[in-house]
């Protein structure tokens, strides 16, 4: 019977330290090995091919980065996932790893259950890649077709005017991905709302360097051009150009409709957060009034009920106070417009509670 498991690769010239891997790793894949880059080179070249390949950095000779871009450079193996074994955890190293190729990263010393965890994710990302092979083509030829009728221009205006209809911070990111892939560019684009990190690539094949990268330098320049990728900046919404297009001329035109697009979508994502503010502002209102009005109706009934306490006990106590009835009259008139001018005292938050209600109702229509 064929082996179902998932074929991992390790990469290391140190047998020892491949022992140890193996041994976290054999109960869930298939794992074979390599001493050296030019031997992984050879091996992944062979079916079956590995379905990720964990590599070290530091190996003599040909270091895992330039291991890495050979097995990106040839198409059989291109698609291979590759995992990143290093003792350092700097922007400059996952640059680095990313530069070459990589998918993800690990620091030195391994820890199997990190480890476990993040082949799970290459495994997973290289089943949904090739999934989709079929449907990105048709994609890429309806996006071709787009660009053929409605030109760049045609592109930002038409995410401008789809934009109204987002109602989510989510939506408005599908909208930026979709976008991008009319100017036929592979993206991916992180949005930071309410301490939450929405994160969407093309094809939703966002790999963990990417998110990392994303999340690494969004408060650094608001672009940055690094070889044939670029990283936009703006306010809490970063892309990632993962391929520049060739084309000197098209790349700074497409660079400037990009920055329009991204000021725009910052706009609307700064909407949405007024609007959701206003929601609560609104519906916390609304239940705050609603306390208000009962409180104030059970104050106003107590407020009654005190005052009739109060005229009751009074003419009770008018034969032993040896009053004459003028004075009881007197005295009881007295009394009552004391009552009166209370209860309408009262009856003056009910016209607070009206005008609030008018603010709120003002709220909900803006």
């Amino acid at each position: 019977m064929e082996d179902q498991k998932p074929r991992v690769l390790i990469v290391d010239d140190s047998r020892g330290d491949i022992r140890i891997v193996n041994e976290n790793l054999k109960d869930d894949y298939t794992v074979i090995a390599a001493t050296s880059g030019q031997t992984a080179i050879e091996v992944s070249s062979k079916d079956p091919k590995p379905d990720v390949i964990l590599m070290d950095v530091e190996m003599p000779g040909m270091n895992g980065y330039e291991t890495c871009k050979q097995l990106k450079e040839n198409p059989a193996t291109s698609e291979i996932d590759v995992i990143f074994v290093s003792a350092h955890d700097t922007v400059e190293e996952i640059l680095a790893g990313y530069e070459s190729g990589g998918t993800d990263y690990l620091t030195k010393p391994i820890e199997p259950q990190q480890l476990k965890s993040k082949l799970k994710i290459a495994v997973e990302h290289g089943l949904q890649r090739k999934a989709i092979s079929n449907e990105k083509q048709s994609v890429e030829k309806i996006a071709r077709t787009a660009m053929d009728s409605a030109g760049e221009q045609g592109v930002v205006l038409e995410f401008f005017r789809q934009s109204f209809d987002a109602k989510r911070p989510e939506a408005l990111a599908d909208l930026i991905i979709s976008s991008l892939d009319l100017f036929q560019l592979n993206s991916a684009v992180q949005i930071r709302h309410d301490d939450i990190t929405i994160d969407r690539a093309t094809n939703n094949c966002i790999v963990p360097l990417e998110k990392e990268l994303l999340t690494r330098l969004k408060d650094h320049n608001k672009i940055i051009e690094k070889g044939q990728r670029a990283i936009f900046n703006f306010g809490d919404i970063s892309l990632l150009i993962k391929t520049i297009t060739p084309d000197c001329d098209k790349w700074g035109r497409l660079r400037d409709f990009i920055s329009i697009l991204l000021e725009g979508a910052t706009s609307k994502l700064q909407s949405l957060v007024v609007s959701n503010q206003v929601s609560s502002l609104v519906l916390n209102s609304n239940y705050a009034l609603e306390q208000i009005a009962e409180t104030q109706r059970a104050h106003k009934k107590e407020t009654q009920n005190i005052a009739d306490r109060l005229l009751v006990r009074l003419e009770s106590s008018f034969h032993s106070l040896g009053l004459l009835h003028d004075q009881e009259e007197m005295l009881y008139k007295l009394v009552q417009d004391g009552v009166n001018e209370t209860l309408t005292h009262v009856e003056q938050g009910d016209e607070i509670d009206h005008a609030i209600k008018d603010i709120v109702k003002q709220l909900q229509t803006i």
